[in-house]
């Protein structure tokens, strides 16, 4: 099963106390490859910004055929 590991960092705008401060939650999430185009339209929806993308499996040292 091929999988990207996405890191990516969306603006908390429910910690906002002033208009500088904006408190910004990074993550790290693994998505399928069929639901990637889904996950990214919805970070950035969000206002987030995608900082890193990599291609990994559900094992160490698997053949993912690419």
């Amino acid at each position: 099963m091929r999988l990207f590991k996405v890191t990516a960092c969306i603006p908390s705008p429910e910690k906002i106390q002033t208009q500088r401060e904006i408190q910004n939650t990074f993550f790290t999430k693994w998505v399928p490859y069929e639901s990637w185009f889904a996950e990214q339209q919805r970070i950035m929806k969000q206002g987030g910004k995608i900082i890193k993308v990599e291609l990994v499996t559900g094992r160490r040292q698997a053949n993912v055929g690419n």
